[in-house]
C-alpha cells in the first residue's frame, strides 16, 4: 500500500511539473523513467503463482465492468482534435497506432506501410471478402485495403464525426466507393450483418468487459470468419490506464501531446523494448 501510495504521489508531482510545459525534454524522458520503473515494481510480485493469481483476479474483475468506461473523455481529448494536427504529427497514412519499421532506414510512411501489409497477412485478407474495421480511427487500414483490393468492402467504426468527414473526404478523393463508416460508441452500438473478416487496431486495450466485448463482435462474424485485434500490452501483468490528466487540465494541450509523444518512445523503449509491446492475435469463431 505504501508503494502505491508513493507511485500515486509521484504521479501526480511529476504531471504537476509536466503540465506546466516548463520541463525540458531531457528532464521529461527522466521522470518519465522514473514512473515505468515505478510501475514494474509495482507490477512484478514476488513469485510466479502471486503474479498469475493477481492476473487471474484482475481478468475476473473486469467481468463485472462495463465493455468501456469514460469513451466521451477520449474522444474530447484525441479524436475531435483538428485532423490537420494530426496531419503534422502523423505518417501521411495517419496510422494512429504502433508501425513496423523492418530496418533502421525506414521512414514514417513506410512504417506506416509496412504494418498495414502485416495486418493483411496476419488477417488472411482476400479481394472480395466483406471487412469490418472497429475502431478505425483515421481510416488508414480501411483506406489501405480498399485501395489494395478494390472486391472488399470495408465497414469501419469510429466514434468521431472528425475522423468520419475526413475518411469520406480520403474516399472521394481516390474515387472509392467500397468504405461504409459509422459514427458509434463501440460499447453500445449493435448491427444485424456479419462479415468475413473482423479487424481492431489498438482498441481493446481501452475496453474493459472482454467477455462482453468478444460476445458482440462475434455476433457479426460468419462461421468461417477471423477476428484479428492488434493490442499494445505488457510482457507480465495487466493494469488500468491512469487517469492523468482531468477536466481542469484538458485545455493545456501543448504540455499534453509533447508529454504524450515522449512516454509512447520511452514506455515502447524501456529495458531495449522488453517490457512493453505490441500483440497480434487471430480468433476464430467457436
Amino acid at each position: 500500500m505504501a508503494a502505491a501510495a508513493a507511485y500515486t504521489a509521484a504521479t501526480r508531482a511529476a504531471l504537476a511539473a509536466l503540465e506546466r510545459n516548463v520541463l525540458p525534454d531531457a528532464v521529461t524522458r527522466r521522470l518519465t523513467r522514473l514512473l515505468l520503473a515505478q510501475r514494474l515494481r509495482l507490477g512484478y510480485l514476488p513469485s510466479a503463482p502471486l503474479q498469475l493469481q493477481h492476473l487471474i483476479q484482475f481478468a475476473h474483475a473486469l467481468e463485472e465492468m462495463p465493455i468501456a468506461i469514460e469513451t466521451d473523455k477520449a474522444k474530447d481529448q484525441h479524436y475531435e482534435l483538428p485532423t490537420t494536427f494530426f496531419k503534422l504529427v502523423l505518417g501521411r497514412n495517419l496510422k494512429y497506432s504502433s508501425c513496423y519499421f523492418p530496418d533502421d532506414s525506414s521512414t514514417l510512411e513506410d512504417a506506416e506501410v509496412a504494418m498495414l501489409g502485416l495486418y493483411c497477412e496476419r488477417a488472411q485478407i482476400q479481394d472480395g471478402q466483406t471487412i469490418l474495421d472497429v475502431g478505425c480511427g483515421w481510416g488508414s487500414l480501411s483506406l489501405y485495403i480498399a485501395k489494395k483490393y478494390r472486391k472488399c468492402t470495408i465497414t469501419g467504426i469510429c466514434n468521431s464525426t472528425t475522423q468520419k468527414a475526413f475518411i469520406e473526404e480520403q474516399c472521394r478523393e481516390n474515387e472509392l466507393s467500397n468504405v461504409e463508416i459509422i459514427v458509434a460508441d463501440i460499447s453500445k452500438f449493435e448491427m444485424e450483418r456479419s462479415f468475413d473478416r473482423i479487424i481492431s487496431i489498438e482498441m481493446f486495450e481501452h475496453m474493459k468487459n472482454y467477455n462482453a466485448l468478444l460476445k458482440k463482435i462475434s455476433g457479426w462474424m460468419k462461421e468461417d470468419s477471423l477476428l484479428f485485434v492488434h493490442y499494445f500490452c505488457h510482457k507480465t501483468f495487466a493494469y488500468h490506464f491512469e487517469k492523468t490528466y482531468g477536466k481542469e487540465s484538458a485545455t493545456k494541450w501543448i504540455a499534453y501531446w509533447r508529454t504524450f509523444f515522449i512516454s509512447v518512445a520511452e514506455l515502447f523503449g524501456y529495458n531495449n523494448g522488453g517490457e512493453w509491446m505490441v500483440a497480434h492475435f487471430l480468433f476464430q469463431k467457436k
